[in-house]
């Protein structure tokens, strides 16, 4: 079975310092009072503190000392503030461009509906030519910040630490179990009558459960009637589905993608589908038009291709 991946990251002295911890330093440089700068900041006061340690463990040494007018940066790390305020202009003018509908806007996407969204991508950039995109193609849960990802979709709703990123809900995901017709009848003429212990294939994803409130990961296989064993894992819902179609065991996957792999079947066409859900994570307010756009755009596109599986 998977090892589950810590939800603890470690910082080395050449990693990128992540920008919410650079905005909070030039925040308590600015006004010298964590009370004052957690406020100023939208935050609470024991998170900027550990943003706070969150850099001086990064740098590797102490950044603030106090003194009678309050919290300041250490004289010998001057540079330290130049470099922090440079990083602060340019956030601007990238923000200034992106309101200006010029810019790259680099969004993630899980692997099993990166091409369902093609058209709702050309629909915006034919609308917004001077948008480039930079669309990607993964299956762990990026952070948007450390990993520079502007938008990303997912299978799952972040839970909300600080306020920083804006979330929306897209639509809702029907899931189900299948698997090939000779699989079926194979494991059917085995058990002569018996209860059938199924093959599964599970779907390991690189995520923390406490970033995320995962609808999918939570679900379990006792929720379609099945029973049996896990012969095989991947991260991938492709591969999860081109598994199944050569008749290696069961996997639960979205409706929507299933229907692409025409040697699937619903394990049991009875079996009501369950309902997960796709949300859109994004580091922007959502408030400019191009951003609304997008949005409605996917959300669009998703209720479009959900339309077959809608109850009648």
């Amino acid at each position: 079975m998977p090892t589950k991946h810590s939800s603890t990251r470690k910082i080395g002295p050449d990693a990128a310092v992540p920008w919410d911890l650079v905005r909070t330093f030039l925040a308590l440089e600015r006004h010298r009072d964590y009370a004052v700068a957690a406020e100023m900041e939208g935050i609470d006061h024991s998170t900027l503190r550990r943003r706070i340690q969150a850099l001086e463990q990064h740098l590797g040494r102490t950044v603030f000392i106090r003194t009678k007018r309050g919290w300041e940066v250490s004289a010998d790390l001057q540079e330290l503030v130049e470099a922090a305020r440079d990083m602060a202009e340019a956030a601007k003018r990238f923000s200034r461009a992106v309101q200006e509908d010029a810019g790259i806007i680099r969004i993630s996407l899980l692997d099993a509906f990166a091409h369902r969204f093609a058209n709702a991508f050309a629909s915006f950039q034919e609308k917004y030519p001077r948008l480039v995109l930079n669309i990607t193609t993964e299956t762990h849960f990026v952070d948007l910040i450390q990993d520079q990802i502007d938008i990303a979709i997912r299978l799952a709703r972040p839970v909300q630490r600080n306020g920083s990123l804006i979330i929306k809900k897209i639509g809702d995901v029907p899931i189900n179990a299948y698997a090939s017709k000779n699989y079926l009848e194979a494991m059917m003429a085995t058990c002569a009558g018996a209860p059938v212990e199924h093959h599964f294939l599970g779907m390991n994803l690189g995520f923390s459960h406490s970033d995320h409130t995962f609808t999918y990961g939570s679900l379990d296989r006792t929720e379609f009637g099945l029973s049996g064993k896990v012969v095989a894992w991947s991260d991938s819902f492709s591969m999860l589905a081109r598994l199944c179609e050569n008749g290696l065991g069961v996997a639960i996957m979205p409706t929507v993608m299933a229907v692409d792999y025409p040697g699937l079947q619903k394990v049991d066409p009875a079996q009501a589908d369950v309902t997960t859900e796709l949300w859109m994570i994004s580091i922007f307010d959502l408030r400019a038009p191009w951003q609304l756009d997008l949005a409605n755009l996917l959300q669009q596109e998703l209720n479009r291709w959900m339309q077959p599986f809608a109850p009648r």
